[in-house]
């Protein structure tokens, strides 16, 4: 056996097999689990893509900019938050860095972990490592080869709290971002989760 638990509830992984690897998908595999109840499912997938990560990046003016470009997964126009994916050897502290200034054409000296989060629970895809930048500036002209059209949008404080703008934001760890920077939610580390 691949796992060899010893709580009791940890499914066990009897077989990986990889049958696909290739552009941002790290890798798709089918794995054999057996559950602590003994019960063995033959074909469960893991899907594995880059790891990321996101910022909530504060202007000296208070303002907050958005990104508002289509996203494919959501088959819609949107806002998310300035990031990208983690390049191999990169620490996410430098990702964020190296996005903010790509994607706005902007540094910060003040950085706070907000977390890092795995962004699906069964087939753990990626993890999110999210960020709030404080006192950012600009200094160069973006950089950022999105494949989308990007228009940045540069939000008032008490926009961040208008109703609409979870549905526009719509995906999952952006709208954790916003709630775990504005602070509508309070979050501490845990052993799991040790950012």
């Amino acid at each position: 056996m691949l796992d060899q638990p010893s709580d009791g509830v940890t499914w066990r992984v009897r077989e990986r097999r990889r049958v696909f690897a290739g552009g941002p998908i790290r890798e798709i595999a089918v794995e054999t689990v057996e559950l602590p109840d003994g019960r063995v499912i033959h074909d469960y997938y893991q899907i594995q893509l880059l790891d990321y990560a996101l910022i909530f990046a504060e202007l000296t003016d208070g303002t907050v900019p958005m990104l508002r470009q289509y996203k494919h997964g959501l088959r819609r126009i949107c806002l998310g938050f300035p990031g990208g994916a983690i390049e191999a050897g990169e620490a996410p502290l430098a990702a964020a860095q190296r996005e903010l200034r790509e994607e706005l054409g902007c540094e910060s000296d003040a950085w706070q972990p907000l977390g890092a989060f795995v962004t699906n629970a069964n087939q753990h895809c990626n993890t999110a490592h999210l960020f709030r930048a404080s006192h950012v500036r600009p200094v160069a002209s973006p950089s950022s080869d999105d494949l989308e059209d990007v228009t940045v949008e540069y939000l008032e404080p008490s926009a961040l709290a208008a109703p609409g703008l979870i549905d526009d934001i719509g995906h999952a760890t952006h709208v954790a971002l916003l709630l775990l920077a504005t602070e509508r939610v309070r979050y501490s580390r845990s052993p799991h989760n040790p950012e």
